[in-house]
């Protein structure tokens, strides 16, 4: 049977925490970076659509709601011809 001294138990030991603890934190860096990206992301469409003019996915949905009401309105009052 092996037996292994126990400074070198130790020094393991400490390294393995010390490795945890690194692991940690750069879980934690990540999280933060990917909501950094996930903002950044978010900004550079809006520029994107302001740059060419475009609604935003937002303004897209409003107008295509609005023109769905407006059809069935249309509907209602007698126009059958509506795609």
């Amino acid at each position: 049977m092996k037996t292994v001294e126990m400074n070198i138990f130790s020094n393991l030991k400490t390294e393995i925490a010390e490795l945890h603890n690194e692991n940690k934190e750069l879980r934690r860096r990540n999280a933060e970076l990917e909501q950094r990206l996930i903002e950044l992301h978010g900004e550079y469409m809006t520029l994107r659509y302001q740059f060419k003019g475009l609604p935003s996915p937002a303004e897209f949905l409003k107008l295509r709601q609005e023109m769905q009401t407006l059809k069935k309105e249309l509907r209602e009052r007698g126009w059958r011809d509506l795609a």
